[in-house]
Formats: structure tokens, C-alpha cells, sequence
């Protein structure tokens, strides 16, 4: 109990390991069924292209496929923004803006559209494999070619196909929220974690997370360009056509009929935060920290719709036996304790939904999607037994 405010302590606190990194623990003794943190929105977004004419752009409320309930339509085809009726477009537009609306639109516009009867262009071919000197020598050429306002030019012309351009919508979105930041006060996250009133142990966060606990996350950029090494120009293209539709030249001149100028109101700021660190750094911690948006209610024949990134949870590790649930209304997530919890002990979610499968199949399963070798407790003392 904090005596001071007469309000329960956070349920949550961080602690440090060199095994384990940062990783949340219980303050207190938890009952089961004690929700430990309510996140509002997540910080980065994406639906996927297939999807996003069946999907509601605020609540996400997905029918198998139907799209009569999406009734307004106004970004549809220019923004990729479909809203269950006016209130969820206004919800959205209160907490993202209409400049959010504008540059989604600038990136839709680099789409490539895919003509009836055409095959797509062939590209170069895919290397097998990739090494960190090739990853990082690419990105220093992409840093070579914006200083030459000719490549800029070049670049406007790119199109990308449609990961690209869901990819990219998810990084322009954390841009943006990265951009609001410079006008509002920041906040530390632990002072985000605590409880709503005397008679509630819960941790709710309304607040939207800051740039900064975005980019402390854990970043999977080698792991998994070296899986998938055609990532590479993938990640490439996609900051190639978000600088050259977005930023200036260089720090003193801003590009003619620069699209940053027509929808940003004129702000170089957004231009200035698209960068090849900020970039990357948005593309490193998705795998690895990402949440997928799925339909509901997640069963086995789920359809991924998109992914989220929410900065405050992605603290949870991952044990095969977890302690703590994840639930979704809407874009909100909570995170519920499954059993009774004592006071110190580590509070772990599953990433993968693999409790079913034997340790082998776990730790594989755990490796190829978010790149480390499971040690939880249950994996070695099954690992053991085999």
C-alpha cells in the first residue's frame, strides 16, 4: 500500500538480469483473474492490405469477411482507412489527426498496383545469405544516395508491393506518434505503472508509450534479415520512398512540391525523424516484440489480421507454462494473471501459444519466430528428461 496516497503500489516492477534482460515481477501477492496492466492503443500499427477493407481501422472489429458493417468509407480508397460508422473514424481522428490521414494517403499512393493480366517485374535475385557487413554496408549506401538530390528524384518513383507498403504504414505511424511527442511532456514509464483507485490492484495505461521505450526494445534487425536476407531490400525501398516523399534534401532545403510540404502543413519535423536510425530501429523490434492483431475470439483457424507494437507490455518474457493471460477488446490490451501469484515472482506471458507442443518443437518453434532459445523453467526440466 502507498500510505502516501492511500492507493494500492503497482502491481509491476522491472527488475534487470543479464539471463533475462528486463522482465516484470509481481510487487505484491496476486490473486488469479488480477488484471496487471490495460494498454489502450499500442504505439505502431498495421493491418494487412488483404484485409483492410473488411476491418475496422479503430476497433478492428473483423465479421469472417464482411464489410456491409464498415459504413464509413470517407479513407477508404485513398487512405486504407475503413471505419465501423462515424464515431470509430472520429475516435481515430481525435487520437491520430488528420495529418496521420494525409500521409497515409502519401504512402498508399507508392503502392504498386497490380495491372489484370500482368506478372509483376522480376527483381534482382535474392542472395542466400547475408552477412551484418552486408546489412550494415546497405544501409550506408542508403545514407550515400539521400545526400544526392538526383537519387531523392529517383527514389519518388519507387513503388512498393503490398508487404512493403504495410510495413511501411507501421513504421510512418510511429513516426508520427514520435513527432506529437516534441509537443507533449514526456513521461516515464515507471510512473505510468499504477493503480486506478484505493479498491483496485490493477495497473491501467491509457497513455500512449514514448519513441524512446519503442526504441529500447529488443532489436531482431540481424536475426532476421540473415533468415530472410530479401528483407533487406525490402527495408531499403521502404525508407527510400518515405525519405523521398517525405523529407527534405538536407537540413537547410526542402525538396519542390515536396509531399511533406502539401500534407504535413508545411512541417519539416516529420521529414527530420525519418531517418535511416529511426527507421531501422522501427523494422528492428517488430519481430520479436510485435503483437498480432487477430480475429476474435483466437482460435486455431484465426485469421492474422496485422500486427501491433505495444512498448510497456513487451517487458513480459516468455515462459511455456505462463503465469499471465492476454486478452483484446478492441486495440486494448490486458494482461491478466491465470493462477495465484506471490509476491517477487516473475510474470510471464506465452508468445507463441505453444504450450501444447513437446520441448523440441517448442524451442524451435520459439527460435524461428522470435529468435532465442527458450529456457523457461518447463523446457529444462523437460529437455532434461528426454
Amino acid at each position: 500500500m502507498d500510505h502516501s496516497s492511500g492507493k494500492l503500489s503497482s502491481p509491476l516492477a522491472i527488475f534487470v538480469s543479464s539471463l533475462t534482460g528486463r522482465s516484470y515481477h509481481a510487487t505484491h501477492p496476486l490473486p488469479a483473474d488480477t488484471c496487471v496492466l490495460d494498454i489502450a492503443t499500442p504505439y505502431a500499427y498495421t493491418i494487412y492490405k488483404q484485409f483492410r477493407n473488411e476491418v475496422c481501422a479503430e476497433c478492428w472489429r473483423y465479421e469472417g469477411g464482411r464489410r456491409n458493417f464498415l459504413t464509413c468509407r470517407d479513407y477508404g480508397e485513398t487512405a486504407g482507412l475503413l471505419f465501423c460508422d462515424g464515431n470509430c473514424r472520429d475516435t481515430w481522428l481525435r487520437r491520430e489527426g488528420e495529418t496521420a490521414v494525409q500521409c497515409l494517403k502519401t504512402v498508399e499512393a507508392a503502392r504498386r498496383r497490380v495491372v489484370k493480366g500482368k506478372a509483376k517485374a522480376i527483381d534482382k535475385p535474392i542472395p542466400e545469405t547475408v552477412t551484418d557487413e552486408q546489412i550494415n554496408q546497405a544501409w550506408e549506401d542508403v545514407k550515400v544516395g539521400q545526400m544526392n538530390p538526383k537519387v531523392l528524384k529517383q527514389w519518388k518513383n519507387i513503388q512498393l508491393d503490398d508487404f512493403e507498403t504495410d510495413l511501411a504504414r507501421y513504421v510512418l505511424m510511429g513516426l508520427i506518434h514520435f513527432l506529437r511527442e516534441s509537443d507533449a511532456p514526456s513521461v516515464v514509464m515507471e510512473d505510468k505503472l499504477c493503480s486506478h483507485d484505493s479498491d483496485s490492484s490493477s495497473s491501467v495505461v491509457s497513455e500512449e508509450a514514448t519513441w524512446q521505450e519503442f526504441a529500447d526494445l529488443q532489436p531482431n534487425e540481424l536475426h532476421q534479415v540473415k533468415k530472410f536476407p530479401e528483407l533487406l531490400e525490402n527495408h531499403t525501398n521502404i525508407y527510400k520512398v518515405l525519405k523521398s516523399r517525405f523529407a527534405s534534401t538536407n537540413s537547410h532545403e526542402r525538396m519542390a512540391n515536396n509531399e511533406a510540404d502539401r500534407v504535413c502543413g508545411g512541417s519539416p519535423k516529420l521529414g527530420d525523424l525519418i531517418t535511416v536510425q529511426n527507421v531501422r530501429t522501427a523494422l528492428a523490434v517488430d519481430p520479436g516484440n510485435s503483437f498480432g492483431i487477430w480475429e476474435m475470439p483466437v482460435t486455431d483457424e484465426s485469421e492474422g489480421l496485422g500486427f501491433a507494437v505495444y512498448p510497456v507490455p513487451s517487458f513480459f518474457n516468455h515462459h511455456c507454462m505462463p503465469n499471465i493471460r492476454k486478452e483484446r477488446k478492441e486495440r486494448r490490451l490486458r494482461f491478466l494473471t491465470i493462477r495465484d501469484v506471490t509476491a517477487g515472482e516473475q510474470l510471464c506471458i506465452s508468445y507463441g501459444h505453444v504450450e501444447s507442443l513437446g520441448v523440441l518443437e517448442r524451442r524451435k518453434e520459439l527460435k524461428d519466430g522470435w529468435f532465442f532459445e527458450c529456457q523457461c523453467s518447463r523446457c529444462i526440466s523437460e529437455a532434461k528428461q528426454d
